[in-house]
C-alpha cells in the first residue's frame, strides 16, 4: 500500500514509520522536529498548508492516510491561542478528509479516550459513552471526529488511550521517566485515582498496520489495551516485570497537582476492536517486550 503518515516525527508516528515501511510505501510528514523521518521517505510540511498538502496527495496518490498530527499535549493546547490549536487540530483535519474523498483514500484518524466523560465507572463502549471533553485538546479531537463522520466517504476513527513505551530519538515521555527512575533507584510519583486502558506503542503500530489492510469502513473504535489500570498500577506491573523496587512508587492523587484537567476514569471497552480480529497484548506481555528491546 501507499500510505501517508501525518505527524511522522511524533511519539506514535515514529513507530508507524518503522512498522509500516517494512511492507508498504510510506510518505511520512513532519514539521519542526524530524524524529526518525529522515530515515524514510518523508516531507517537511506545515499541516495547515493546504496548498502543499494538495500537491503531496496529487503526486503520491495514497491508498491510506494515517492522520496523527495535532497539538497533542493538553497543557500545551491551553497555553496556545485557541485559533492556532483549532486550525491544527480541526481545520487541517477537514482539509485532509476532503483530499481523502477526492483521491478515494482511506482515512485513519487518531482521536483520544479523553472525549469521554470521566465519571461513568464502567468500561465505556463506543455507542454508550457520554461524550464530554473537559480539555481544549479533547474538544478539538471530538470536533474533528464529527467533521469526519459528516463528510468522509471511507474513515476509521481510533479513540486512542494512554500510550506507553520507549520514546525514540532522544524524546521523552512519562513511561521513559518512570523506567529511568526505577533503574536509578529514584521515586516516581504516579496517580492512583485515574483509570485508563493503556496500549503499548509497539501494539499501536502492529494494530494500525492491520487496520490499513482491513475492510473496516466508517467505524469509530476504542483503541486501547485489555486492562483497566491506574498509572500507579502500570508502575507496579513495570516493577514486577523488570525486578525493580515497587516502594519507589509514590502514589498521589490528581487533586495533588493543581491546574490539571481531572478525568478520573476513561477506561474503554475494546470488544468492537476485537470483533474485527484485532487483539492487544496484555500489559505484562507488552512491558516484557519493551524491556527486552532495551537490553
Amino acid at each position: 500500500m501507499r500510505i501517508i503518515i501525518t505527524g511522522g516525527s511524533g511519539l506514535m508516528g515514529q513507530y508507524l514509520n518503522i512498522r509500516l515501511s517494512e511492507k508498504n510505501e510510506i510518505l511520512s510528514l513532519y514539521n519542526k522536529n524530524t524524529g526518525n523521518c529522515e530515515g524514510y521517505s518523508s516531507r517537511k510540511v506545515d499541516i495547515n498548508d493546504y496548498k502543499k498538502l494538495k500537491e503531496i496527495f496529487g503526486s503520491f496518490k495514497p491508498d491510506a492516510v494515517i492522520h496523527t498530527a495535532s497539538v497533542s499535549r493538553p497543557e500545551l493546547c491551553d497555553e496556545l491561542p485557541f485559533d492556532k490549536v483549532f486550525d491544527t487540530n480541526v481545520n487541517s483535519t477537514l482539509k485532509i478528509a476532503e483530499l481523502c474523498n477526492y483521491y478515494e483514500t482511506k482515512l485513519i484518524f487518531t482521536s483520544t479516550d479523553l472525549v469521554y466523560d470521566g465519571y461513568q465507572k464502567v468500561l465505556i463502549k463506543e455507542d454508550e459513552g457520554i461524550l464530554n471533553p473537559v480539555s481544549l485538546y479533547a474538544y478539538t479531537k471530538l470536533t474533528g471526529e464529527n467533521i469526519i463522520k459528516e463528510i468522509s466517504h471511507n474513515y476509521i476513527i481510533l479513540r486512542v488511550s494512554l500510550l506507553y513505551g520507549l520514546s525514540l530519538n532522544n524524546a521523552v515521555n512519562n513511561f521513559d521517566i518512570m523506567l529511568k527512575n526505577f533503574r536509578n533507584g529514584k521515586v516516581s510519583r504516579l496517580f492512583f485515582d485515574q483509570y485508563r486502558t493503556p496500549l503499548s506503542l509497539i501494539d499501536v503500530a502492529r494494530l494500525i498496520e492491520q487496520i490499513c489492510i482491513s475492510e473496516i469502513k466508517n467505524e469509530v473504535l476504542n483503541f486501547g489495551g485489555k486492562q483497566r489500570v491506574s498509572r500507579a498500577d502500570l508502575g507496579e506491573i513495570l516493577c514486577r516485570a523488570g525486578g525493580y523496587d515497587s516502594s519507589l512508587i509514590e502514589k498521589i492523587s490528581m487533586n495533588d497537582i493543581p491546574g490539571i484537567q481531572k478525568v478520573p476514569d476513561v477506561s474503554m471497552n475494546t470488544s468492537r476492536l476485537n470483533s474485527y480480529g484485532l487483539y492487544q497484548k496484555s500489559i505484562e506481555e507488552s512491558i516484557t517486550e519493551i524491556l527486552k528491546s532495551t537490553v
